[in-house]
């Protein structure tokens, strides 16, 4: 008779943890001992040759380490030397999606495979959306293949989802390039989304990687409409090299060669209109109405937002130190235009504010709640249907321009409650850090911001008199220059991008509530009057559409 399998495996393991006890404890049979961060830690030499092929090497070659008594082990944490050398001892070691890629350095570092294979199983198992690049790059770096294809397969099942990762924004170019080649075929759109967020996460180092990365969409897949969206991408509009792959798709699909058909804005609420809302066709210069406001409205804000029309603050009508600005807000659906919807009340009552979209947030900023101009900012998390608190802007700030560039929020100019601002500011929405900028040259408010064509415009406003003068800012110099004056000094005017002209509707100049509407043109550098609004506008807000 013999003792059985489970005999067997019985014996080993009384006599492992015997041994194991042994180290910890009385130390009787130990032969060496390892050092990590000052801690020493008593093992026994066969244990260890039997277990890892790094230790069996260092004490059977003819190395300084052979004969040492103490053995450094720098490479290794003595925590994680712990572990590792219970795992030696037992094979017993907790491995989780926190410390799996530790745990698989120190078992390369020990040559122990058996415990790198089991890493390398765990890995696979979880596997997921959230984790598939953190792990995909760990793979290429320990060439774990199994791990890599099993990453790549998980990239291509759910490319869309993985664009939204954090872990995306953060990849290398080479990286980025290998993970859209990746993707299926019927995800062009969401590729383009997603190239050109990474781009914009870090423009001013990734901004000439753009062409290769959009080389390598497969653009003639995509719908006449997408196109024309791909096509309104500053990225794209901006490289010659990019406009001709553009233009090879649409050949190559018979679709439409893409134009801006934006050729309308809508001008909301404001003095003399209060619960207004009229779209004019800049090409007809016709006019037609869209559902009244809930509430009079003037020295509001607004933003689009996909189809969606966000309207916010402002105060019951233009003298509004005399009566309370709002917190609320309202929508209206473009697609239904029924009526107009209230949205969440922001934290803070204000008008004279600005307002900027950046991704799925509306950041206000500044503005007046009756009894004081602010600086305080919040954001409004649309898809959580919530307001959120952001950081003070450096000066408290009305009546002035807030613009988007980039990702960043810049607020030019204002009137502090004591004096007209030339300061300008730019918010970090990573950081959510405030830095100043370049000061405009001439101190400005209620004036109208702009951008066009990667510069920011400031357009009339007052100081001491209506303005008509207009700087613009080249945002890589930080610096600010005279622009084309406009025909007409205003102040209380309101700014708006359609087809690639900047204009500007009505406002106020002495007693004369304005009706013009003028038009600036960069190839001819100069502003010229387009037509009226039906009725005088003033303090109003403007999108385009």
């Amino acid at each position: 008779m013999r003792p059985t399998v489970e005999d067997r495996r019985s014996h080993q393991e009384r006599i492992l943890d015997y041994l194991n006890r042994d180290r910890k404890g009385a130390k009787r049979h130990c032969d060496r001992v390892l050092q990590s961060e000052g801690k020493n830690y008593s093992v026994h030499e066969s244990i260890l040759g039997a277990a890892s092929d790094y230790f069996r090497t260092m004490f059977d070659v003819e190395m300084k380490e052979k004969y040492d008594d103490v053995v450094p082990v720098d490479k290794i944490p003595s925590k994680r030397l712990e572990n590792i050398l219970d795992y030696a001892y037992l094979g017993d070691i907790e491995v989780t999606e926190d410390n799996v890629m530790e745990v698989l350095e120190d078992a390369e570092y020990t040559q122990m495979k058996d415990l790198k294979t089991f890493c390398i199983t765990y890995m696979l198992q979880i596997v997921s959306v959230d984790n598939c690049l953190k792990f995909r790059a760990d793979g290429l770096r320990y060439n774990l293949d199994d791990v890599v294809t099993k990453t790549n397969q998980t990239i291509a099942e759910n490319f869309t989802s993985v664009l939204k990762q954090e872990d995306f924004m953060q990849l290398d170019v080479d990286d980025m390039s290998a993970i859209i080649d990746l993707r299926p075929k019927t995800c062009e759109e969401a590729v383009f989304t997603g190239i050109v967020q990474w781009v914009n996460h870090n423009v001013l180092q990734r901004e000439e990687l753009f062409v290769n990365l959009f080389s390598k969409l497969d653009l003639a897949s995509l719908s006449s409409d997408i196109i024309s969206q791909v096509y309104k991408e500053s990225l794209v509009k901006n490289s010659l090299v990019c406009n001709n792959i553009l233009l090879e798709a649409v050949l190559k699909s018979n679709s439409p060669v893409p134009v801006d058909k934006s050729c309308e804005f809508a001008l909301i609420g404001g003095g003399g209109s209060l619960k207004q809302c009229v779209i004019y066709d800049v090409n007809t210069k016709q006019a037609r109405q869209l559902p009244q406001l809930k509430n009079n409205r003037v020295l509001l804000t607004s933003q689009k937002v996909g189809d969606k029309l966000y309207v916010i603050g402002g105060a019951d009508y233009w003298l509004w130190f005399t009566t309370k600005p709002y917190k609320s807000g309202e929508m209206l659906d473009l697609n239904e235009q029924t009526e107009w919807c209230a949205v969440p009340d922001m934290l803070v009552a204000r008008c004279e504010c600005g307002a900027g979209l950046i991704q799925d947030h509306i950041y206000v900023t500044g503005g007046g709640d009756g009894l004081q101009y602010l600086s305080s900012c919040e954001k409004f998390d649309i898809p959580n249907n919530q307001w959120i608190r952001i950081n003070n802007m450096l000066h408290a700030r009305a009546r002035h321009g807030t613009v988007v560039y980039k990702d960043s929020l810049y607020c030019i100019g204002g009137w502090d409650g004591s004096k007209q601002l030339s300061s300008c500011e730019r918010y970090d929405v990573r950081s959510d850090a405030w830095n100043e900028i370049a000061p405009l040259n001439q101190a400005r408010y209620g004036l109208a911001c702009v951008v066009l064509d990667e510069n920011i415009y400031a357009i009339g406003g007052y100081n001491d008199g209506y303005l008509s003068t207009v700087e613009k800012y080249e945002v890589r110099m930080d610096k600010w220059e005279t622009a084309a004056s406009l025909q007409h000094a205003r102040s209380g005017h309101s700014a708006c991008v359609v087809g690639n002209k900047i204009y500007i509707i009505g406002g106020i100049y002495g007693k004369e509530k304005l009706k013009s509407v003028e038009v600036y043109e960069q190839a001819s550098y100069a502003w010229t009057v387009a037509f009226e609004t039906e009725e005088p506008v003033y303090k109003a807000t403007v999108v385009a559409l």
